[in-house]
Order: structure tokens, then C-alpha cells, then sequence
């Protein structure tokens, strides 16, 4: 609690920062352009902040609690004294006078309650600058980003600084997911979360783009989650997680996405997917229940493709034939197409043992065998009867917005595999728009407008 003293020396000092504009506004020219009006409101409402940030932070006292401190593990550490910290924060730099407590030998030697009490840590900034450099740093490049951050704020955030810290909250918030996964459930929850909700339609979309980094391209997986209407239209808002780890983390990271929007417990399932065999192993692990379906529209592709080798030389013809199998294969047609399929590949025989990426016969081998491995995802006039998706749009156009955007901006763009793994998380959150509720952020602004109102 603010004393009454101190009270009156904050509200003497707010009078004096009003009474400055008000001066400055009064003096000089007559007709101030509101752009520097708002500017110099800007510049003392950081000043009153500071004076009432600061003057809060000193009446919370310097967490001293005793000649001896316990900290949650049981670790006693003897009081050293006193330390001063300047922190910078959203509003303005923020001095924090904190009691140590300190035992050689220990991890860490040196505790301070009062900055573990505000959050704070042993970096120079708090918690809602990271933030606020986060979300710069994850929507834009670096030094565009901290531009705005640093206009707004008054703070000089270097682009080393940015790069740290969307490293650390890309860990924290991976780390932060993998722990939610694997937290222990009672038998009820455990009954609870196999229950299927009734009425529920969810679709889970995955795919896969190539990313740049210092040890070499590697292939970001990404899984997208969302509710789906009778006619099999996409309701909002679509939720997203991706890693480039995906033999250590692809499953717990879907899992967990799956969880959150309800697409574990979903009466209807589909999962969507370009064919690929990871896709298909993913759903027999996480979802056996689900409908698979392969995107329609990487069909269509590979039947223009097959179109071209069929009639090389004659383009008209060959997409004659394709439109007339993509048709058939839209209506349901799926194994006629694999007999005609396989009536052209005996015809031309099998491929070479080292053949060209074009030649007809490999290219009819390959999409035969595509479309006989993947017939039983490919029942289209069924799935639209029944109202699903065919279409994997959603996480193709993810790949281009999640990853492309952001982090393919270049040719020549390269990252850090740790800082892509950091920035795929976060944009992820960021594109799922759960970002304050996955920090817990939600409650504490809930705090702030109930307050103000």
C-alpha cells in the first residue's frame, strides 16, 4: 500500500508533468499540428507511468524476510544485503532495491524474492517489453519490428536483443506444450477426453515446407486444426503448431494442438493430407479413428502429370485425358482410375533402372502406385455427400504465410535451427490467436479492464 506521503508527492509530481503540456501547448505557436501534440502526450504519459510504476515497486518493500531464506526446494541461503537493479520496461526504466539472499556452492548462489515476486528476471528488460519485442520480432524483420517497439516505448532494444529473446520464448513456450502433454491426468479426466462431443466436426490438415538453415535445408511439418460446417467449409479461427523436430516432437506438439481445439474429442474427424506416408503414420497414431483423405487437389496434379507423359507432344490432348480422369476421379471413380492407370503402364512397360524424372514409364510406375496406396483415402463423392473437406489449402497456405512470409523472405535467408524452431512456435501462437490466453495472459487482462472500469 502507497503511503498517504508518498501518495500526495505522486500526484504533486502528475500535476507538475500535466502542467508542463498544459504550458507547452499554451506557448509558441498558436495552432500546434496534432502530430506533436500526441507525441508530447505520449512522452508525459511515460513520465506519469514511471513516477507510479516506481513508486509502487518501492512501497512493495525489498522482499526482505528475515536473516534466512527457504527457497520451494528446500535450499537455505543467509542475507548478503541489498541490490539495485534497473530494469527497462513498456513505460519507462523501473529501479527495483531487492534483498539477497545467497549460499555458495548453490544453483543459483544468489536469490532475490522481491524480483522473483515481480517476475523479473536476470536479463535488463521486463516481461511485457520482451513481449511486446516478441510479437515485433515474429510479425516482422528484426530491425523493422523494433522500430515500432522502440518509437512507442522510448526503449533502445537492439536487434541482439530481439533475436535472444524470441529464442527464449520459443523454447519456454515448446517447453511449455511438451510439459502439458505429458502432465499427469486423473481417471475422470482421462474418461472425459476420450468422450466424443456431440455434433462436433473437426478437420486436421498437415503438410510440410523446406527451411533454409545454417546446417542445411530442413523440413518444417506443420498440422492445422479447425471446425468445419455440413457443406464441409471451413468455420473460424484455425489453430497451428509446426517444428522442424518432427521425429522428437511432431506427435506431442499435434497431440496437444488436437486437445486444445477439441479435434481429439470430435464426433466427426477428418485428416487431411497430400498422401505422403508420414501423414498417414501420424493419423493411425494419433487419430486411427479418423477419416483420411487425400487432398484432392495434389490428385488432380499428379493426373496432369501423368496427362503430359501419356501425350508429350500434344498438349490439347493430354489435358483432354486429365480433366476427364480428374472428373472421374471427383465422382468417385478412384479404382477405375488405377486400371487405367495400370493398362498404360504394362503397355509401356517398366521404368529403366535409373530412369529420368520425366520418363513416361516412371512417371506412369510412380502414379499408379500413388493412386492404388492411397484409393482407400480417395472416395470423394462420399466425403462431399457426407459434408467433409477434400481440400488441404489450409496448411498449404500456411506454409506460405507461417513459414514463407516470415522466414523465406530471400533466396539466401538462413537461420539458426534453434532460433526456427523458436520462431515457428511463436508464430504459430501468434497465427492462432491464443497468444495471451497460452501465457495466461487472458486472466491478467481480464484483472486490468475490470479494474479500469
Amino acid at each position: 500500500m502507497v503511503a498517504e506521503r508518498v501518495r500526495a508527492q505522486i500526484m504533486a509530481k502528475v500535476g507538475g508533468f500535466v502542467e508542463e503540456i498544459l504550458q507547452w501547448e499554451a506557448s509558441g505557436e498558436k495552432d500546434k499540428p496534432f502530430y506533436a501534440l500526441e507525441h508530447k502526450g505520449l512522452d508525459t504519459g511515460r513520465k506519469v507511468a514511471q513516477v507510479l510504476v516506481q513508486a509502487i515497486v518501492d512501497a512493495l518493500g525489498t522482499g526482505f524476510c528475515g536473516e534466512r531464506h527457504v527457497d520451494a526446494q528446500g535450499v537455505e541461503r543467509v542475507f548478503k544485503g541489498y541490490a539495485e537493479k534497473r530494469y527497462q520496461t513498456i513505460v519507462s526504466p523501473v529501479t527495483v532495491r531487492a534483498a539477497v539472499y545467497h549460499r555458495k556452492g548453490a544453483e543459483p548462489e544468489c536469490v532475490y524474492p522481491l524480483r522473483e515476486r515481480l517476475g523479473l528476471g536476470a536479463g535488463d528488460y521486463s516481461r511485457g517489453l520482451e513481449e511486446a519485442v516478441v510479437l515485433a520480432g515474429v510479425e516482422e524483420v528484426y530491425r523493422r519490428g523494433l522500430r515500432l517497439v522502440n518509437r512507442l516505448t522510448g526503449a533502445h532494444v537492439s536487434v541482439h536483443k530481439a533475436e535472444t529473446s524470441v529464442a527464449a520464448w520459443g523454447a519456454e513456450a515448446k517447453a511449455k506444450v511438451k510439459a502439458d502433454v505429458a502432465r499427469p491426468q486423473s481417471a475422470q479426466e482421462r474418461i472425459a477426453a476420450t468422450r466424443p462431443i456431440p455434433g462436433t466436426r473437426m478437420c486436421v490438415t498437415t503438410d510440410g515446407t523446406e527451411l533454409q538453415t545454417t546446417a542445411g535445408w530442413r523440413d518444417a511439418k506443420l498440422v492445422a486444426a479447425y471446425a468445419f460446417d455440413e457443406k464441409g467449409q471451413k468455420e473460424d479461427p484455425v489453430a497451428y503448431t509446426a517444428t522442424l523436430h518432427y521425429a522428437e516432437d511432431y506427435g506431442d506438439l499435434a497431440w496437444w494442438l488436437m486437445e486444445r481445439t477439441g479435434a481429439s474429442r470430435a464426433e466427426t474427424l477428418v485428416w487431411l493430407g497430400d498422401g505422403a506416408a508420414w501423414i498417414r503414420n501420424q493419423q493411425q497414431t494419433l487419430a486411427p479413428h479418423a477419416v483420411g483423405i487425400v487432398d484432392f487437389h495434389h490428385g488432380a496434379d499428379h493426373l496432369f502429370a501423368v496427362g503430359r507423359a501419356l501425350q508429350a507432344r500434344q498438349e490439347r490432348e493430354a489435358k483432354k485425358w486429365s480433366h476427364k480422369w480428374i472428373r472421374n476421379l471427383y465422382n468417385g471413380k478412384v479404382h477405375a482410375l488405377i486400371r487405367e492407370l495400370a493398362g498404360h503402364s504394362a503397355r509401356l512397360g517398366p521404368p529403366p533402372p535409373q530412369p529420368d524424372a520425366e520418363d513416361p514409364r516412371k512417371v506412369l510406375a510412380d502414379n499408379h502406385r500413388y493412386f492404388e496406396n492411397n484409393a482407400d483415402r480417395m472416395d470423394y463423392a462420399r466425403y462431399r455427400a457426407l459434408g467433409y473437406p477434400i481440400g488441404s489449402g489450409v496448411a498449404e497456405s500456411a506454409c506460405r504465410h507461417l513459414v514463407g512470409v516470415r522466414m523465406k523472405r530471400t533466396a539466401t535467408m538462413e537461420w539458426d535451427e534453434e532460433s526456427a524452431e523458436a520462431m515457428l512456435q511463436l508464430r504459430c501462437l501468434s497465427a492462432s490467436e491464443c497468444w495471451e490466453e497460452f501465457w495466461g495472459l487472458d486472466k491478467l487482462w481480464q484483472i486490468i479492464h475490470a479494474r479500469a472500469s
